[in-house]
């Protein structure tokens, strides 16, 4: 009832600022804050991936390589403290990328704890926010528009609450459109390459930025910048090299195995599985396969029929969710930032109705069965 209220008001405030009310930039801008600043002090209750976070920061403190061993691994058997019993999946080893490693070790060396790893995935979604209204100015559009994603009940609950990594590689992805319509091509390579190495997702947008590198210069000349993306992602992987191949183990067991809240991709496994058995690992991995050349023809559609690097990556990325066999409802943190630029009424109804999901925790909660209703 709270996030339907939260969501109402939203819907009132969006609607005002839509039709152009002269309210002050700097007054949206305080007022989310001031949102996200009530959540903070509170322990995560809907998602227990902070703690993974916590667990690979302290790992890596302690000079081991976090892609090596679970947290159940006797290994680690030292590091194990109040929090351990908060980690979730424990066999399985991280899936996070290097440079989110990178940042779960140093916020752990400043203070391992829920509330700083909260307070500095909450200060990238309010540089979101102050990048939003920057782009916005540079396209010279309302910047008051961005109180379509500061407002935004979904980011406040799922960054100051749950303290999800997302807004990290969210920033360096908008970051490297911005440097993209700015021209300025090394910049958005390594930025890419950042988003990249923070949530692997950004890959998607890398056609985007080689279509769009074009200049007086001839055409070679123009995308050598973009050679700086493959160095920034080899120097992040190089960081964890010790690893091996086990660096891509808890990531393999993840895109193999997790399926969750899907949208599209369910219709399609349930078109194709065999009725006779739960699961169909083949049926899954054909259904997972018609999925990946989806994208593609959605990736190939928004490069020729989108000049907007803005909307061409909103397009990607929105069809990637629908797509996915996995959409846990901070993963909209993905599309949210796009709706300031375009706006469409379906997302901003999902960003509220995707809370249905956690249903299924709640009921896991009280009687120890995951449980996803069809509905």
């Amino acid at each position: 009832s709270g996030l339907f209220l939260a969501f109402c008001i939203y819907l009132v405030a969006s609607r005002h600022v839509w039709r152009g009310v002269q309210w002050k930039v700097a007054w949206i801008l305080a007022a989310a804050l001031l949102f996200r600043l009530t959540l903070l002090p509170a322990e995560p209750s809907l998602s227990d991936d902070l703690y993974r976070y916590l667990w690979d920061g302290r790992v890596q403190l302690a000079g081991i390589n976090p892609f090596l061993h679970p947290p159940e691994s006797e290994q680690l058997l030292s590091l194990r403290n109040e929090l351990w019993d908060q980690i979730n999946h424990k066999d399985i080893s991280t899936i996070y990328p290097p440079l989110s490693q990178i940042l779960f070790r140093l916020t752990c060396a400043v203070s391992p704890t829920v509330f700083m790893m909260k307070v500095i995935f909450t200060a990238f979604d309010c540089a979101i926010i102050l990048l939003l209204a920057t782009i916005l100015r540079s396209r010279n559009e309302d910047p008051r528009r961005v109180l379509l994603y500061a407002w935004n009940p979904l980011p406040i609950v799922e960054v100051a609450g749950s303290g999800h990594l997302d807004t990290f590689g969210v920033f360096l992805l908008l970051s490297s459109l911005y440097f993209l319509i700015r021209r300025q091509r090394a910049a958005a390579a390594w930025t890419l390459a950042g988003a990249f190495m923070a949530k692997l997702l950004p890959i998607l947008v890398l056609p985007i930025l080689w279509r769009d590198a074009d200049s007086r210069w001839s055409e070679w000349k123009a995308r050598l910048p973009l050679l700086w993306f493959p160095v920034g992602a080899g120097v992040a992987l190089l960081l964890f090299a010790d690893a091996g191949r086990d660096i891509l183990a808890g990531l393999q067991i993840f895109l193999a195995k997790w399926r969750f809240n899907d949208a599209v991709f369910s219709v399609l496994y349930a078109a194709i599985k065999d009725p006779g058995l739960n699961p169909d690992d083949a049926g899954l991995y054909d259904a997972k396969l018609l999925s990946a050349g989806l994208l593609v023809v959605v990736v190939s559609w928004a490069l020729v029929f989108h000049r907007d690097s803005f909307r061409a990556a909103a397009t990607i990325l929105g069809a990637n969710l629908l797509l996915s066999p996995v959409l846990h409802p901070w993963y909209m943190l993905w599309v949210l930032p796009f709706q300031v630029f375009f706006p469409v009424p379906a997302w901003t109804f999902l960003s509220a109705a995707v809370f249905l999901s956690y249903n299924a925790i709640a009921v896991y909660s009280s009687t120890g069965v995951w449980v996803e209703y069809v509905w």
